[in-house]
């Protein structure tokens, strides 16, 4: 009997082991003091709701019998809410994402707890391919939007400020205007990294009422308890093309408006490169060559394959002082796929350098075609028609209608 307790209850000491770690999110919101409460613990589809108010994704995001305990969570960890009557045209609509995989201990990361708002943890995180997934999911949601309006240039500044900071550990995209996104694992130095998220969340802090809003997402690294399906973090919509519909926003603009807001104390000089960086989300334009030397050189002049594929090495140059043929790298595009009703899907093919255009060759060719069979019957049909009515009626049956004989 003693052998059976102590088997039960090595094989506790065994599950509790195996459990996966819970992923960590802090957030950070200007003019919110930080809380001192208990970081609670929320679901992925928990999760994806908070993320998707925060960025101002709410729209493609619909909640089916929320209880009292979500709609807290919510209004906790989901930012500041809208003010009403236009209030916000004057607010800092950029949301920072930074989303870092494979971090076993948080706290090495966030030596100060109290710089951020509130934070809470995942229970039961799924794999890093699901959260990438939930990620461009989130972009495609947020280049749908209508663009902000933006008249002091307040979203415009905190891109910059988080490109300075962030950019030198992994390439950090914009997308329409307000959402700076930042990914990376734990092979980034993450002392650095460290002191760089300080310093980001000092710069909103030194810009007051003006401030952006910051959100971190610590990941686990993925083990085979983690929720691998596609529906991990529940469903959502997703926009019913990939173009940006955007809208012009017309903003009045007053002596205390008209302004821009200065820049902040870590403020840098505006580079052709970061120009090329932020302005990702506009469509690419004029001729671009086939093949460019590096896959920076590719990625900032076509704007990341216009988010419609990635830039690759597509043909090896050759080594040495007298190599007459150089390395080519160029876009390689990837089909979107796009759930439509009835479980349907829609699929479109892109192409063109910067796989910015898309490729309607087989519908061109399959118009065409049909249009050549439809006028070839038609003619056929008519001449045929006309040759008919041109032949002379056979001898019998003129005979038979001929006049009388005259005597």
């Amino acid at each position: 009997m003693k052998l059976s307790w102590s088997f039960l209850f090595s094989s506790l000491l065994a599950c509790s082991a195996a459990s996966p770690k819970a992923g960590l999110v802090y957030v950070y919101d200007p003019d919110t003091p930080a809380t001192s409460q208990q970081s609670p613990s929320v679901s992925p589809e928990t999760a994806r709701l908070i993320l998707a108010q925060r960025l101002g994704l709410s729209q493609f995001h619909s909640i089916k019998d929320a209880s009292d305990e979500l709609i807290g969570q919510l209004n906790a960890f989901g930012g500041r809410q809208q003010r009403p009557f236009g209030v916000d045209n004057i607010r800092n609509k950029a949301q920072a994402l930074i989303w870092i995989e494979d971090v076993d201990d948080a706290s090495t990361i966030v030596k100060d707890q109290a710089q951020y708002s509130a934070a809470f943890y995942v229970a039961d995180p799924p794999s890093s391919s699901v959260n990438e997934n939930l990620i461009k999911n989130m972009i495609l949601q947020a280049e749908s939007l209508a663009q902000k309006s933006d008249p002091q240039a307040l979203s415009y500044n905190a891109g910059l400020v988080v490109d300075n900071l962030l950019g030198r550990f992994s390439h950090v995209e914009t997308y329409n205007d307000y959402l700076s996104v930042f990914r990376a694992d734990k092979t980034v130095p993450l002392p650095d990294l460290s002191n760089s998220l300080a310093q980001l969340i000092a710069s909103s802090k030194d810009l007051g009422s003006e401030g952006f809003a910051i959100t971190v997402v610590f990941m686990p690294p993925s083990s085979h308890h983690s929720k691998r399906a596609l529906n991990a973090y529940g469903t959502y919509d997703l926009p019913s093309t990939l173009a940006a519909r955007r809208e012009n926003v017309e903003a009045l603009l007053s002596e205390s408006t008209a302004q821009p807001s200065p820049a902040p104390q870590n403020f840098t000089p505006l580079t052709s490169e970061k120009f090329a960086a932020l302005q990702s989300d506009d469509p690419v334009l004029g001729i671009l060559p086939t093949c460019f030397d590096s896959q920076e050189a590719c990625q900032k002049q076509t704007h990341s394959c216009s988010g419609h594929g990635d830039c690759a090495l597509l043909r090896k140059g050759q080594k040495g002082s007298d190599a007459t043929v150089t390395d080519c790298y160029g876009c390689k595009c990837n089909a979107t796929v796009i759930e439509v009703g009835n479980g349907g899907k829609k699929t479109t093919v892109w192409g063109g350098p910067a796989c910015q255009k898309k490729d309607v060759s087989v519908p061109f060719f399959l118009l065409l075609g049909s249009g050549v069979g439809i006028t070839f019957l038609i003619t056929f049909g008519i001449g045929m028609l006309y040759s008919i009515g041109n032949e002379e009626l056979p001898s019998v049956i003129g005979a038979g209608v001929s006049g009388p004989v005259r005597k």
